[in-house]
């Protein structure tokens, strides 16, 4: 007999790995509500002026953004997909093949008509002057390779309210990028372990406490790193709608004190995020049925934002720039998928010549026979 009692829904509630042996969850929907928070956070500077406070700063006392929270979701689905990728294919070579199709296609699109079209259709210079500025190439060449990101293109956006900034949502891609390859290396290492991940996740939030050296790698990898976590326990952890309320509580109380909120995101969100992820929720699992768009939301909307800032003259209410924005974000991201990602991705068992070798590879657990939640 348990020591003490335990509550029904807790003992009776599906555990994490048979929700991710299931066919039906709600990740597509809950990456397309993320990359929508992204855009909605931004409509606050880019529709009013740089500086402009959103609801969720203000109660968070400057902790947190809707931006800050949809990269959040992101990075913890992100974290459990990834790591699950691994584990059932533990093959270097296929998973970078994976990962850059995920990417690179969809980003270097996105890239080449923001410089081919958008760039020259809002510039202030000739045409001449615009293409042959080193900040032209530099903006594709560097953004495409992540670690160099560029911000402006010449004479762009110069007069808007958030001036100059021509996609301020890239800078998150590298980090992304960055754990793949951190995944990888404990992989091929034999350290993707429960051990590792705790180590990992205590060294995040002591870092993102006590120092600001390291950027926001620490914070980061606290979301990340918190969706790792839970995949590694997945067998033990079980989706209850109680935890999950205790979970909200103590996010709450932490935003609203002031501090320790990012910290919660990562420790306490990871369990929201996933319960939301699994918890059978009718139509919304059917969501991405005719396309993943989040991707695409994500690429396009601040760019989209910016143009449609200068287009109404300059500064508008937040709203007014993501109700004009968002249905042409949309249109990009569909295209996007149907053209360029959804392709590339069909690609994913076709290796090119110069990885088709013997696999890299490490002792795998065994697979579950479950369909992949998504591309990723």
């Amino acid at each position: 007999m348990a020591p003490f009692p335990i509550p029904m829904s807790l003992h009776s509630a599906p555990t994490l790995q048979a929700s991710l042996d299931s066919r039906r969850n709600n990740l597509d929907f809950l990456r397309f509500a993320a990359a929508t928070c992204v855009l909605l956070s931004h409509a606050f500077p880019l529709g009013e002026g740089k500086g402009t406070v959103e609801p969720l700063e203000s109660f968070t006392r400057g902790q947190f953004s809707l931006g800050r929270l949809g990269v959040a979701v992101f990075l913890i689905i992100s974290g459990v997909l990834i790591t699950r990728s691994w584990e059932r294919t533990p093959d270097a070579a296929r998973f970078i093949w994976a990962r850059v199709l995920r990417i690179f296609p969809g980003l270097g699109a996105m890239l080449l008509l923001t410089v081919g079209v958008l760039g020259p259709a809002f510039t202030r210079l000739s045409l001449g002057d615009y293409f042959t500025a080193p900040d032209t190439a530099l903006y594709l060449l560097g953004n495409f390779a992540l670690n160099w990101p560029q911000w402006h293109l010449p004479g762009v956006f110069e007069a808007n309210a958030y001036p100059h900034a021509v996609n301020g949502s890239l800078w998150t891609l590298k980090y992304e990028v960055g754990f793949y390859l951190l995944t990888l290396g404990l992989g091929l290492t034999g350290l993707l372990r429960k051990g590792m991940v705790i180590f990992g996740l205590v060294g995040a939030a002591v870092a993102t406490f006590v120092t600001g050296r390291l950027g926001f790698w620490p914070e980061l990898y606290l979301y990340f790193g918190g969706g790792v976590a839970l995949y590694q326990w997945r067998e033990h952890v079980r989706m209850s709608p109680w935890v999950a309320a205790a979970c909200v509580v103590g996010w709450l109380i932490t935003a609203r004190l002031g501090y320790g909120c990012r910290i919660a995101t990562g420790l306490l969100g990871g369990y929201v995020v996933l319960y939301l992820a699994f918890r059978p929720m009718g139509a919304l699992a059917d969501f991405g049925r005719r396309g993943d768009l989040s991707y695409g939301v994500y690429l396009y909307a601040f760019p989209v934002q910016q143009a449609v800032t200068t287009l109404l003259g300059g500064p508008t209410a937040w709203w007014v720039n993501a109700a004009v924005a968002f249905p042409c974000v949309l249109l990009l991201a569909a295209l996007s998928w149907r053209w360029v990602e959804q392709p590339a991705l069909r690609r994913k068992d076709r290796l090119p010549a110069w990885v088709r070798r013997p696999a890299v590879s490490v002792t795998a657990v065994p697979k579950t026979p479950s369909r992949p939640a998504g591309p990723h």
